[in-house]
């Protein structure tokens, strides 16, 4: 993408972690950036930080899983800002633990919002994407999209998901020569925000800080990357996996650690609080 000057930008789940991280850069680069979160709260707290720092946001309260909700979001959208020409799909979550102890409801709803999510909100929004003579779609998925997850079983079959969409949906778009929408993957191993609080970073492959990630996610958008994959060792995964045997493989897993890391996961702290003053923020179904 040539330039993101004044572009216009959609982040889900962009109240904190990754996704407030990846609206400060777009809004560095001079876009108008739409943060995005189901949870009033957060899209507050994230308008006001970075309306502080002299940067173009506006929020928007919108509930990924719920199509008639973002269908309320995109006219509103349309109404008040216009078409956007970047959609960055990050609301996630994830449950850790031994599969059968996870309550179903939780496993249910990680299926939800990490796969589920990102074909709501991108099925919504795709035409208005499409209008635009360049424009990108980025969809954050995981390292466990390439690989198992012991204890994270849900959260990886999520990402495997997004992944599978992702490709699938750039292959189908270029065959039909509408290739002037990027579509990109990111595959990050662990991220240190509170959604992996606990977990213990395999060996060769250091927490990635959400800073460093979102200046890569823009310059994914920037030169048209079709496939992220962080750190450097992820890149190595699928040319393994798909060479070695099943059994070394699973050694070379276990030796790193990657099929332990989940095993002290603790997951979020409590929610950010609303600042006194803070910016009203767009609802969805208002």
């Amino acid at each position: 993408m040539k330039t993101l000057r004044n572009k216009l930008v959609l982040i889900t789940g962009a109240g904190h972690g990754l996704g407030l991280e990846t609206a400060r850069k777009f809004a560095e680069e001079g876009a108008c950036v739409l943060i995005s979160d189901r949870d009033p709260d957060r899209v507050s707290h994230a308008v006001q930080e970075l309306a502080r720092d002299g940067l173009q946001v506006v929020g928007y309260v919108m509930d990924v899983t719920d199509p008639a909700d973002v269908r309320l979001a995109r006219e509103r959208i349309l109404r008040e800002r216009g078409k956007i020409a970047v959609l960055v799909n990050n609301a996630g979550i994830v449950s850790g633990g031994d599969f059968a102890e996870i309550p179903l409801e939780k496993h249910l709803t990680t299926i939800d919002v990490n796969a589920n999510g990102p074909i709501i909100v991108t099925h919504t929004f795709l035409h208005d994407l499409l209008s635009h003579n360049e424009a990108a779609l980025v969809n954050i998925a995981s390292a466990s999209a390439l690989i198992a997850l012991p204890k994270g079983a849900s959260y990886a079959a999520s990402k495997w998901a997004t992944l599978g969409f992702t490709d699938s949906l750039r292959e189908e778009l270029k065959l039909s020569g509408r290739d002037s929408l990027t579509v990109t993957s990111i595959c990050p191993s662990y991220i240190s925000t509170g959604m992996f609080h606990g977990v213990t970073a395999p060996w060769l492959v250091p927490l990635l800080t959400p800073e460093w990630l979102a200046a890569k996610i823009v310059r994914c958008v920037r030169k048209k990357r079709e496939q992220f994959l962080a750190p450097s060792l992820v890149s190595l995964l699928p040319l393994a996996k798909a060479t070695w045997p099943r059994f070394l493989f699973r050694k070379l897993l276990s030796f790193l650690g990657v099929y332990q890391s989940m095993h002290n996961w603790q997951g979020h702290g409590g929610l950010p609080q609303t600042p006194p003053g803070a910016p009203e923020v767009v609802r969805a179904a208002g």
